[in-house]
């Protein structure tokens, strides 16, 4: 049996809080200081925040270190909250409910996965989708088709 470094400590174990919002997190007030604040509290406000390198300048959604040069130098900004699906998929969860899963390619230059609030009939690659600012959490953030018509952006995106 493996243990955390909490439970070998003098310490009680770590437990989650009971799951009290159907499998979503509550959004909680950040500690002062702590660097996802800005994130959190984005999304309190219905919006999204992302990290972007200040050496090499690559976007990237929530990464300690920069994925291309590994500096931990990193500035949060605001995003327009417009994507374009790459992938989707249906999963099943553990209550036997069904949600569309899919992979955002994001218009800043970061990739994310989220949810889908549409049936994966009406999602394909290349879909335009918004950020659903009403039902965004921390650990499942919703999209939702955009209303724009446009033409398919993803080139354009990478």
């Amino acid at each position: 049996m493996f243990h955390t470094v909490a439970e070998i400590a003098d310490h009680p174990p770590v437990h989650a809080a009971p799951d009290t919002h159907g499998g979503l997190d509550p959004i909680e007030t950040p500690v002062e200081g702590w660097p996802g604040g800005t994130y959190l509290q984005g999304l309190q406000r219905g919006e999204l925040y992302y990290q972007r390198c200040r050496w090499c300048h690559t976007a990237v959604f929530h990464r300690l270190l920069c994925p291309i040069c590994a500096s931990p130098d990193m500035d949060w900004e605001h995003s327009s909250g417009m994507g374009v699906v790459r992938h989707a998929t249906v999963v099943r969860r553990s209550s036997g409910s069904l949600r569309t899963v899919g992979v955002i390619d994001m218009a800043e230059g970061f990739r994310l996965r989220a949810t889908l609030s549409v049936g994966a009939e009406r999602v394909r690659p290349g879909t335009v989708v918004r950020l659903d600012p009403h039902t965004a959490r921390p650990r499942e953030l919703t999209f939702r088709v955009s209303e724009e018509r446009t033409e398919d952006r993803s080139t354009h995106w990478r």
